[in-house]
Protein backbone atom coordinates (compact mmCIF):
# COMPACT_ATOMS: atom_id res chain seq x y z
CA UNK A 1 0.00 0.00 0.00
CA UNK A 2 1.34 3.40 -0.98
CA UNK A 3 1.89 5.86 1.84
CA UNK A 4 0.28 9.29 1.49
CA UNK A 5 2.48 11.91 -0.15
CA UNK A 6 3.40 14.91 2.00
CA UNK A 7 2.66 17.53 -0.64
CA UNK A 8 4.06 20.42 1.42
CA UNK A 9 7.48 18.75 1.43
CA UNK A 10 7.46 18.30 -2.34
CA UNK A 11 6.44 21.93 -2.84
CA UNK A 12 9.31 23.11 -0.67
CA UNK A 13 11.81 20.99 -2.61
CA UNK A 14 10.64 21.79 -6.13
CA UNK A 15 9.06 25.13 -6.93
CA UNK A 16 7.43 25.23 -10.37
CA UNK A 17 7.66 29.03 -10.56
CA UNK A 18 11.33 29.15 -9.62
CA UNK A 19 12.79 25.83 -10.78
CA UNK A 20 10.67 24.53 -13.67
CA UNK A 21 8.92 27.41 -15.41
CA UNK A 22 12.19 29.27 -16.26
CA UNK A 23 13.16 26.42 -18.59
CA UNK A 24 10.37 27.45 -20.96
CA UNK A 25 10.00 30.59 -23.12
CA UNK A 26 8.46 33.52 -21.30
CA UNK A 27 4.75 33.60 -21.99
CA UNK A 28 4.57 30.15 -23.61
CA UNK A 29 2.95 28.73 -20.48
CA UNK A 30 0.66 31.73 -20.02
CA UNK A 31 -1.51 31.35 -23.11
CA UNK A 32 -4.89 33.01 -22.57
CA UNK A 33 -7.94 31.41 -24.19
CA UNK A 34 -11.59 32.34 -24.41
CA UNK A 35 -14.14 30.05 -22.78
CA UNK A 36 -17.87 30.25 -22.16
CA UNK A 37 -16.97 31.64 -18.74
CA UNK A 38 -14.50 34.26 -19.86
CA UNK A 39 -10.74 34.46 -20.46
CA UNK A 40 -8.58 31.93 -18.62
CA UNK A 41 -5.05 30.57 -18.78
CA UNK A 42 -4.86 27.54 -21.03
CA UNK A 43 -4.15 24.27 -19.23
CA UNK A 44 -2.28 21.85 -21.48
CA UNK A 45 -2.87 18.25 -20.39
CA UNK A 46 -2.04 16.70 -23.74
CA UNK A 47 1.70 16.32 -23.25
CA UNK A 48 1.67 12.67 -24.33
CA UNK A 49 0.84 13.93 -27.82
CA UNK A 50 3.54 16.60 -28.08
CA UNK A 51 5.41 19.06 -25.89
CA UNK A 52 6.34 22.73 -25.66
CA UNK A 53 10.00 23.38 -26.53
CA UNK A 54 12.48 24.37 -23.87
CA UNK A 55 13.87 27.90 -24.17
CA UNK A 56 17.37 26.47 -24.58
CA UNK A 57 16.15 24.34 -27.48
CA UNK A 58 14.73 27.36 -29.29
CA UNK A 59 17.95 29.26 -28.68
CA UNK A 60 20.13 26.39 -29.89
CA UNK A 61 18.08 26.09 -33.08
CA UNK A 62 18.26 29.84 -33.72
CA UNK A 63 22.03 29.86 -33.19
CA UNK A 64 22.50 26.85 -35.48
CA UNK A 65 20.44 28.45 -38.23
CA UNK A 66 22.51 31.63 -38.03
CA UNK A 67 25.44 29.80 -39.62
CA UNK A 68 23.51 26.98 -41.30
CA UNK A 69 25.08 25.26 -44.30
CA UNK A 70 24.93 21.98 -46.15
CA UNK A 71 25.57 19.03 -43.82
CA UNK A 72 28.18 16.57 -45.13
CA UNK A 73 28.01 18.24 -48.54
CA UNK A 74 30.23 21.28 -48.73
CA UNK A 75 33.71 22.72 -48.33
CA UNK A 76 32.73 26.12 -46.99
CA UNK A 77 32.83 27.23 -43.39
CA UNK A 78 29.05 27.06 -43.00
CA UNK A 79 29.02 23.48 -44.22
CA UNK A 80 31.88 22.49 -41.93
CA UNK A 81 30.29 24.17 -38.91
CA UNK A 82 26.86 22.65 -39.57
CA UNK A 83 28.32 19.20 -40.16
CA UNK A 84 30.25 19.39 -36.90
CA UNK A 85 27.15 20.51 -34.99
CA UNK A 86 25.12 17.69 -36.51
CA UNK A 87 27.68 15.04 -35.58
CA UNK A 88 28.09 16.57 -32.12
CA UNK A 89 24.33 16.15 -31.69
CA UNK A 90 24.67 12.47 -32.61
CA UNK A 91 27.42 12.06 -30.02
CA UNK A 92 25.30 13.80 -27.40
CA UNK A 93 22.32 11.51 -28.00
CA UNK A 94 24.63 8.51 -27.75
CA UNK A 95 25.91 9.68 -24.37
CA UNK A 96 22.42 10.67 -23.21
CA UNK A 97 21.05 7.17 -23.78
CA UNK A 98 24.11 5.33 -22.52
CA UNK A 99 24.65 3.73 -25.92
CA UNK A 100 28.17 2.40 -26.43
CA UNK A 101 30.39 3.07 -29.43
CA UNK A 102 29.21 -0.31 -30.72
CA UNK A 103 25.89 1.36 -31.56
CA UNK A 104 24.77 3.76 -34.27
CA UNK A 105 22.53 6.73 -33.58
CA UNK A 106 20.40 7.14 -36.70
CA UNK A 107 18.34 10.31 -36.97
CA UNK A 108 14.79 9.94 -38.30
CA UNK A 109 11.66 12.07 -38.59
CA UNK A 110 9.99 10.58 -35.52
CA UNK A 111 9.38 7.32 -33.68
CA UNK A 112 7.07 6.04 -36.40
CA UNK A 113 9.77 6.36 -39.05
CA UNK A 114 12.37 4.92 -36.66
CA UNK A 115 10.32 1.76 -36.14
CA UNK A 116 9.47 1.50 -39.83
CA UNK A 117 13.20 1.73 -40.47
CA UNK A 118 13.95 -1.09 -38.04
CA UNK A 119 11.04 -3.22 -39.28
CA UNK A 120 12.23 -2.98 -42.87
CA UNK A 121 15.72 -4.14 -41.93
CA UNK A 122 14.38 -6.95 -39.74
CA UNK A 123 12.07 -8.16 -42.53
CA UNK A 124 15.14 -9.60 -44.30
CA UNK A 125 15.96 -11.83 -41.31
CA UNK A 126 14.16 -15.15 -40.69
CA UNK A 127 12.05 -15.54 -37.58
CA UNK A 128 9.10 -13.99 -35.81
CA UNK A 129 8.55 -10.63 -34.10
CA UNK A 130 6.81 -10.74 -30.72
CA UNK A 131 4.68 -7.71 -29.82
CA UNK A 132 2.28 -6.98 -26.98
CA UNK A 133 -1.38 -6.07 -27.33
CA UNK A 134 -0.87 -2.67 -25.66
CA UNK A 135 1.31 -1.26 -28.43
CA UNK A 136 0.61 1.96 -30.28
CA UNK A 137 -0.05 1.28 -33.96
CA UNK A 138 3.40 2.69 -34.72
CA UNK A 139 4.93 -0.30 -32.94
CA UNK A 140 2.58 -2.81 -34.52
CA UNK A 141 1.76 -1.92 -38.12
CA UNK A 142 5.40 -1.57 -39.32
CA UNK A 143 6.10 -5.12 -38.15
CA UNK A 144 2.96 -6.49 -39.78
CA UNK A 145 3.98 -4.97 -43.12
CA UNK A 146 6.91 -7.34 -43.70
CA UNK A 147 7.44 -9.64 -40.74
CA UNK A 148 5.77 -12.70 -39.25
CA UNK A 149 4.20 -11.26 -36.08
CA UNK A 150 3.02 -12.96 -32.89
CA UNK A 151 0.96 -10.90 -30.45
CA UNK A 152 0.79 -11.88 -26.81
CA UNK A 153 -2.04 -10.93 -24.48
CA UNK A 154 -1.36 -8.75 -21.47
CA UNK A 155 -3.46 -8.70 -18.32
CA UNK A 156 -6.92 -7.12 -18.30
CA UNK A 157 -5.45 -3.83 -17.07
CA UNK A 158 -2.75 -3.76 -19.75
CA UNK A 159 0.11 -4.83 -17.47
CA UNK A 160 2.28 -7.82 -18.30
CA UNK A 161 3.88 -10.74 -16.52
CA UNK A 162 7.43 -11.78 -17.40
CA UNK A 163 6.41 -15.41 -17.00
CA UNK A 164 3.72 -15.06 -19.68
CA UNK A 165 6.16 -13.48 -22.09
CA UNK A 166 8.66 -16.24 -21.45
CA UNK A 167 5.99 -18.80 -22.23
CA UNK A 168 5.68 -17.23 -25.69
CA UNK A 169 9.41 -17.73 -26.23
CA UNK A 170 9.10 -21.36 -25.14
CA UNK A 171 6.09 -21.99 -27.36
CA UNK A 172 7.55 -20.27 -30.42
CA UNK A 173 11.16 -21.27 -30.87
CA UNK A 174 11.95 -18.89 -33.71
CA UNK A 175 11.30 -15.44 -32.19
CA UNK A 176 13.96 -13.06 -33.50
CA UNK A 177 12.84 -9.81 -31.88
CA UNK A 178 10.69 -8.57 -29.01
CA UNK A 179 9.16 -5.13 -29.74
CA UNK A 180 7.75 -3.43 -26.65
CA UNK A 181 6.62 -0.01 -25.51
CA UNK A 182 8.60 1.55 -22.70
CA UNK A 183 5.48 3.25 -21.37
CA UNK A 184 1.87 2.96 -22.49
CA UNK A 185 0.51 6.08 -24.18
CA UNK A 186 -2.91 5.34 -22.66
CA UNK A 187 -2.29 4.18 -19.09
CA UNK A 188 1.28 5.32 -18.51
CA UNK A 189 2.21 1.79 -17.39
CA UNK A 190 5.98 1.32 -17.61
CA UNK A 191 7.09 -2.07 -18.81
CA UNK A 192 10.16 -3.75 -17.23
CA UNK A 193 12.28 -3.17 -20.32
CA UNK A 194 15.59 -4.42 -18.94
CA UNK A 195 14.02 -7.57 -17.51
CA UNK A 196 12.42 -8.19 -20.90
CA UNK A 197 15.74 -7.54 -22.62
CA UNK A 198 17.43 -10.16 -20.45
CA UNK A 199 14.63 -12.61 -21.23
CA UNK A 200 14.85 -12.02 -24.97
CA UNK A 201 18.62 -12.47 -24.97
CA UNK A 202 18.30 -15.70 -23.02
CA UNK A 203 16.28 -17.11 -25.92
CA UNK A 204 18.58 -15.76 -28.62
CA UNK A 205 16.38 -12.80 -29.59
CA UNK A 206 16.87 -9.05 -29.52
CA UNK A 207 14.64 -6.30 -28.15
CA UNK A 208 13.40 -2.99 -29.53
CA UNK A 209 11.96 -0.46 -27.08
CA UNK A 210 9.55 2.25 -28.22
CA UNK A 211 10.66 4.88 -25.72
CA UNK A 212 8.74 7.88 -27.05
CA UNK A 213 6.44 8.00 -23.99
CA UNK A 214 9.24 7.24 -21.54
CA UNK A 215 12.41 9.15 -22.29
CA UNK A 216 11.07 12.57 -21.26
CA UNK A 217 10.07 11.23 -17.85
CA UNK A 218 12.68 8.60 -16.98
CA UNK A 219 16.29 7.85 -17.82
CA UNK A 220 16.57 5.32 -20.63
CA UNK A 221 19.88 3.49 -20.39
CA UNK A 222 20.84 1.28 -23.31
CA UNK A 223 23.67 -0.34 -21.25
CA UNK A 224 26.80 -1.95 -22.71
CA UNK A 225 26.24 -4.75 -25.23
CA UNK A 226 28.02 -7.30 -23.06
CA UNK A 227 25.40 -6.74 -20.34
CA UNK A 228 22.52 -9.29 -20.56
CA UNK A 229 20.01 -6.54 -19.74
CA UNK A 230 21.11 -4.16 -22.51
CA UNK A 231 18.64 -2.72 -24.98
CA UNK A 232 19.44 -3.62 -28.58
CA UNK A 233 17.25 -0.99 -30.25
CA UNK A 234 15.64 2.17 -28.90
CA UNK A 235 13.34 4.55 -30.80
CA UNK A 236 12.01 7.93 -29.70
CA UNK A 237 10.85 11.35 -30.93
CA UNK A 238 12.09 14.85 -30.26
CA UNK A 239 8.64 16.38 -30.11
CA UNK A 240 7.74 14.23 -27.09
CA UNK A 241 10.79 15.50 -25.16
CA UNK A 242 10.43 19.29 -25.54
CA UNK A 243 12.13 19.46 -28.95
CA UNK A 244 9.32 19.66 -31.57
CA UNK A 245 11.45 20.22 -34.66
CA UNK A 246 10.69 17.11 -36.69
CA UNK A 247 13.45 14.84 -35.42
CA UNK A 248 13.51 11.29 -34.12
CA UNK A 249 16.10 8.66 -33.21
CA UNK A 250 16.76 4.99 -33.83
CA UNK A 251 19.63 3.44 -31.86
CA UNK A 252 20.92 -0.02 -32.69
CA UNK A 253 24.02 -2.22 -33.04
CA UNK A 254 26.60 -1.20 -35.63
CA UNK A 255 27.10 -4.75 -36.85
CA UNK A 256 23.36 -5.10 -37.49
CA UNK A 257 23.16 -1.91 -39.56
CA UNK A 258 26.44 -2.60 -41.39
CA UNK A 259 25.17 -5.94 -42.64
CA UNK A 260 21.77 -4.58 -43.71
CA UNK A 261 20.72 -2.91 -46.93
CA UNK A 262 19.84 0.68 -45.96
CA UNK A 263 16.17 1.45 -45.37
CA UNK A 264 16.39 4.35 -47.82
CA UNK A 265 18.93 4.90 -50.57
CA UNK A 266 19.81 8.22 -52.14
CA UNK A 267 22.33 10.98 -52.14
CA UNK A 268 25.12 10.79 -49.62
CA UNK A 269 24.74 7.36 -48.09
CA UNK A 270 26.46 5.37 -50.83
CA UNK A 271 30.15 5.99 -51.42
CA UNK A 272 30.22 5.23 -55.15
CA UNK A 273 28.16 3.82 -58.03
CA UNK A 274 30.26 2.14 -60.71
CA UNK A 275 29.62 2.36 -64.45
CA UNK A 276 27.98 -1.05 -64.34
CA UNK A 277 25.77 0.18 -61.46
CA UNK A 278 27.55 -1.63 -58.67
CA UNK A 279 26.84 0.09 -55.36
CA UNK A 280 29.73 0.80 -53.02
CA UNK A 281 29.33 1.75 -49.38
CA UNK A 282 31.36 1.99 -46.22
CA UNK A 283 30.27 0.61 -42.83
CA UNK A 284 29.33 3.98 -41.32
CA UNK A 285 26.20 5.53 -39.87
CA UNK A 286 26.01 7.79 -42.93
CA UNK A 287 25.02 4.72 -44.96
CA UNK A 288 21.68 4.92 -43.13
CA UNK A 289 21.38 8.70 -43.33
CA UNK A 290 20.53 9.54 -46.97
CA UNK A 291 19.79 12.98 -48.35
CA UNK A 292 20.17 16.31 -46.63
CA UNK A 293 19.30 15.55 -43.00
CA UNK A 294 17.01 17.41 -40.66
CA UNK A 295 19.92 18.87 -38.76
CA UNK A 296 17.61 21.22 -36.85
CA UNK A 297 15.74 18.22 -35.48
CA UNK A 298 19.00 16.60 -34.39
CA UNK A 299 20.30 19.78 -32.76
CA UNK A 300 17.04 20.27 -30.88
CA UNK A 301 16.99 16.70 -29.52
CA UNK A 302 20.58 17.00 -28.30
CA UNK A 303 19.85 20.29 -26.53
CA UNK A 304 16.64 18.93 -24.96
CA UNK A 305 18.69 16.01 -23.65
CA UNK A 306 21.07 18.47 -22.02
CA UNK A 307 18.21 20.31 -20.35
CA UNK A 308 16.59 17.12 -19.06
CA UNK A 309 19.92 16.07 -17.59
CA UNK A 310 20.45 19.48 -16.01
CA UNK A 311 17.06 19.27 -14.29
CA UNK A 312 17.76 15.69 -13.28
CA UNK A 313 15.52 12.69 -13.82
CA UNK A 314 15.10 12.13 -10.09
CA UNK A 315 13.70 15.64 -9.74
CA UNK A 316 11.55 15.25 -12.85
CA UNK A 317 10.09 12.03 -11.46
CA UNK A 318 9.49 13.57 -8.06
CA UNK A 319 7.80 16.64 -9.48
CA UNK A 320 5.63 14.90 -12.09
CA UNK A 321 4.70 11.98 -9.84
CA UNK A 322 3.33 14.35 -7.22
CA UNK A 323 1.14 16.12 -9.80
CA UNK A 324 -0.14 12.91 -11.36
CA UNK A 325 -0.84 11.22 -8.03
CA UNK A 326 -2.71 14.28 -6.75
CA UNK A 327 -4.80 14.41 -9.94
CA UNK A 328 -5.42 10.67 -9.79
CA UNK A 329 -6.71 10.76 -6.23
CA UNK A 330 -8.89 13.76 -6.97
CA UNK A 331 -10.47 12.09 -10.00
CA UNK A 332 -10.79 8.76 -8.20
CA UNK A 333 -12.71 10.46 -5.39
CA UNK A 334 -15.12 12.18 -7.80
CA UNK A 335 -18.55 10.58 -8.03
CA UNK A 336 -19.31 9.17 -11.47
CA UNK A 337 -15.68 9.06 -12.64
CA UNK A 338 -13.97 5.83 -13.66
CA UNK A 339 -10.18 5.80 -13.87
CA UNK A 340 -8.58 3.07 -15.98
CA UNK A 341 -5.23 2.71 -14.21
CA UNK A 342 -4.28 1.69 -10.68
CA UNK A 343 -2.31 4.01 -8.42
CA UNK A 344 0.51 1.49 -8.19
CA UNK A 345 1.08 1.69 -11.97
CA UNK A 346 0.79 5.45 -12.38
CA UNK A 347 3.06 7.06 -14.92
CA UNK A 348 2.44 10.43 -16.53
CA UNK A 349 -0.99 9.63 -17.97
CA UNK A 350 -4.47 9.27 -16.49
CA UNK A 351 -7.20 7.68 -18.65
CA UNK A 352 -10.72 8.25 -17.35
CA UNK A 353 -14.41 8.54 -18.19
CA UNK A 354 -17.44 10.27 -16.68
CA UNK A 355 -20.48 8.03 -16.30
CA UNK A 356 -23.00 8.53 -19.09
CA UNK A 357 -20.71 10.89 -21.00
CA UNK A 358 -19.04 10.17 -24.31
CA UNK A 359 -15.29 10.77 -23.94
CA UNK A 360 -15.27 13.14 -26.91
CA UNK A 361 -17.98 15.27 -25.34
CA UNK A 362 -16.09 15.46 -22.05
CA UNK A 363 -13.02 16.73 -23.92
CA UNK A 364 -15.10 19.35 -25.75
CA UNK A 365 -16.62 20.64 -22.52
CA UNK A 366 -13.26 20.80 -20.77
CA UNK A 367 -12.00 23.00 -23.58
CA UNK A 368 -15.09 25.15 -24.15
CA UNK A 369 -16.05 25.81 -20.53
CA UNK A 370 -12.79 25.44 -18.61
CA UNK A 371 -9.90 26.10 -20.99
CA UNK A 372 -8.39 22.65 -20.34
CA UNK A 373 -6.86 20.71 -23.22
CA UNK A 374 -7.00 16.92 -23.02
CA UNK A 375 -7.44 14.26 -25.66
CA UNK A 376 -10.21 11.74 -26.22
CA UNK A 377 -10.23 8.65 -28.37
CA UNK A 378 -8.58 5.26 -28.73
CA UNK A 379 -5.04 6.63 -29.18
CA UNK A 380 -4.11 4.04 -31.85
CA UNK A 381 -4.24 1.29 -29.21
CA UNK A 382 -7.36 -0.59 -30.21
CA UNK A 383 -6.83 -3.88 -28.36
CA UNK A 384 -5.88 -2.10 -25.14
CA UNK A 385 -8.98 0.07 -25.48
CA UNK A 386 -11.13 -3.03 -25.94
CA UNK A 387 -9.64 -4.40 -22.71
CA UNK A 388 -10.23 -1.23 -20.71
CA UNK A 389 -13.79 -0.81 -22.01
CA UNK A 390 -14.68 -4.51 -21.84
CA UNK A 391 -15.64 -4.67 -25.51
CA UNK A 392 -16.94 -8.13 -26.38
CA UNK A 393 -16.17 -10.00 -29.60
CA UNK A 394 -19.73 -9.32 -30.74
CA UNK A 395 -19.37 -5.59 -30.09
CA UNK A 396 -16.04 -5.55 -31.88
CA UNK A 397 -17.64 -7.23 -34.89
CA UNK A 398 -20.46 -4.69 -34.93
CA UNK A 399 -17.98 -1.80 -34.74
CA UNK A 400 -15.98 -3.28 -37.61
CA UNK A 401 -19.11 -3.67 -39.73
CA UNK A 402 -20.06 -0.06 -39.02
CA UNK A 403 -16.63 1.13 -40.07
CA UNK A 404 -17.06 -0.75 -43.35
CA UNK A 405 -20.10 1.49 -43.86
CA UNK A 406 -18.13 4.62 -42.96
CA UNK A 407 -19.47 4.93 -39.39
CA UNK A 408 -16.82 5.61 -36.73
CA UNK A 409 -19.11 6.81 -33.96
CA UNK A 410 -18.82 3.72 -31.77
CA UNK A 411 -15.06 3.18 -31.78
CA UNK A 412 -14.31 2.88 -28.05
CA UNK A 413 -12.37 5.64 -26.37
CA UNK A 414 -11.51 7.35 -23.10
CA UNK A 415 -10.39 10.78 -21.94
CA UNK A 416 -6.64 11.10 -21.46
CA UNK A 417 -5.01 13.71 -19.24
CA UNK A 418 -1.24 13.60 -19.74
CA UNK A 419 1.22 15.57 -17.67
CA UNK A 420 4.66 17.06 -18.14
CA UNK A 421 6.99 19.70 -16.77
CA UNK A 422 4.75 22.44 -18.17
CA UNK A 423 2.08 21.58 -15.59
CA UNK A 424 1.67 22.84 -12.05
CA UNK A 425 -0.56 22.43 -9.01
CA UNK A 426 -3.13 24.91 -10.30
CA UNK A 427 -3.59 22.79 -13.45
CA UNK A 428 -4.40 19.77 -11.30
CA UNK A 429 -6.87 21.72 -9.17
CA UNK A 430 -8.65 23.08 -12.21
CA UNK A 431 -8.92 19.62 -13.79
CA UNK A 432 -10.38 18.01 -10.68
CA UNK A 433 -12.82 20.87 -10.16
CA UNK A 434 -13.95 20.84 -13.80
CA UNK A 435 -14.46 17.07 -13.97
CA UNK A 436 -16.38 17.16 -10.70
CA UNK A 437 -18.72 19.85 -12.04
CA UNK A 438 -19.22 18.08 -15.37
CA UNK A 439 -20.03 14.85 -13.57
CA UNK A 440 -22.56 16.61 -11.35
CA UNK A 441 -24.23 18.28 -14.32
CA UNK A 442 -24.58 15.01 -16.23
CA UNK A 443 -25.35 14.21 -19.85
CA UNK A 444 -28.90 15.61 -19.76
CA UNK A 445 -27.53 19.06 -19.02
CA UNK A 446 -25.03 19.01 -21.88
CA UNK A 447 -27.25 17.30 -24.44
CA UNK A 448 -29.24 20.52 -24.53
CA UNK A 449 -26.14 22.40 -25.72
CA UNK A 450 -24.29 19.81 -27.82
CA UNK A 451 -25.28 17.41 -30.57
CA UNK A 452 -23.44 14.33 -31.80
CA UNK A 453 -22.77 13.45 -35.41
CA UNK A 454 -24.34 10.06 -36.10
CA UNK A 455 -21.52 9.06 -38.43
CA UNK A 456 -18.32 10.37 -36.87
CA UNK A 457 -19.40 10.64 -33.25
CA UNK A 458 -17.98 14.17 -32.94
CA UNK A 459 -19.79 16.73 -30.81
CA UNK A 460 -20.59 20.32 -31.77
CA UNK A 461 -22.52 23.16 -30.19
CA UNK A 462 -26.20 23.32 -31.10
Amino acid sequence: MLLPIRITTVERQISWEEEIKPFFPEGSLELLVETTRGTVRDVNLDNAATTTPFSAVNEAVAEFLRTYGSVHRGSGQRSRMSTQSYEDARDKVQQFTGASLDNYVVFTKNTTEAINHAAQLWSKIPGKVLVSDIEHSSNLLPWLAGNDVIQYRTNSDGTLNIEDVEEMFKTHGDIKLLAITGSSNVTGYKTPIHDLAELAHRYGAMILVDACQLIQHQKVDVLPQDTPRHLDFVAFSGHKMYAPFGGGVLIGPKDFFDQATPYQIGGGNLTYISRDLQLKRFPTVQAHDPGTPNAVGAISIAKAAEVLESIGYDRIHEYESDLVRTAYRGLKDTDGVEVYVSESELGSVIPFDIAGMDSRLTAEILRDDYGIGVRAGSFCTYELMRKLKNISDEQDLNISEEIDRGITRNIPGVVRASFGLVNNREDVTRLISAVNEISQNGIEHYSQMYKQNDTTGTWTKR
